[in-house]
């Protein structure tokens, strides 16, 4: 039996919401510095806390969702700031009802009991593919698939996969 293997990195595209946490981390860091210098020490405390925090938390900002395709299985990984690698999920294509471009019509069966999970790039212009998943989960995982990958999915599964 021929193995079939794809890899893809899908960087996520920048959130509103990012920019907004991170300039906040950092008007309290300023604040915390300057009443820790000029009004009361104790506020150096709260200075080397929010340190720590910046410095755990900004590399979270900057994510690339890394797809694996393996023989019937994606696995999903983030990885933040090309420095550190967390694995998301792993999806087996044993009980996968439907992959079909976001918005088509062949997802209309699967509504609101579907949980959705987005390991896209977020970006409006790029259409993400859904994978629904069945059986136990009832998930809707929501992936920025390329041609190869696709191609790969219709060979394993054949009247799953739809292009629209």
């Amino acid at each position: 039996m021929e193995d079939h293997f794809s890899e893809l990195i899908i960087p996520r595209k920048k959130r509103g919401s990012d920019t907004l946490i991170k300039a906040l981390l950092i008007a309290a860091t300023v604040v915390a510095a300057f009443f820790g210098l000029l009004v009361s020490p104790i506020f150096l405390i709260a200075l080397v806390a929010l340190g720590v925090a910046d410095y755990f938390l900004f590399p979270r900002f900057n994510v690339e969702y890394e797809y694996s395709y393996v023989n019937g299985e994606i696995d999903v990984a983030a990885v933040y700031s090309k420095q550190s690698r967390k694995e998301l999920a792993s999806i087996t294509l044993e009980n996968v009802e439907c992959i079909a471009p976001a918005g088509s019509h062949r997802l209309d069966g699967f509504g609101s009991t579907f949980k959705t999970i987005d390991y896209s790039s977020g970006d409006p212009d790029a259409k993400p593919y859904v994978l629904v998943k069945g059986g136990t989960e009832n998930c809707r995982y929501l992936l920025q698939l390329d041609d190869n990958m696709i191609e790969d999915l219709r060979w394993r599964l054949p009247g799953k996969v739809f292009r629209d």
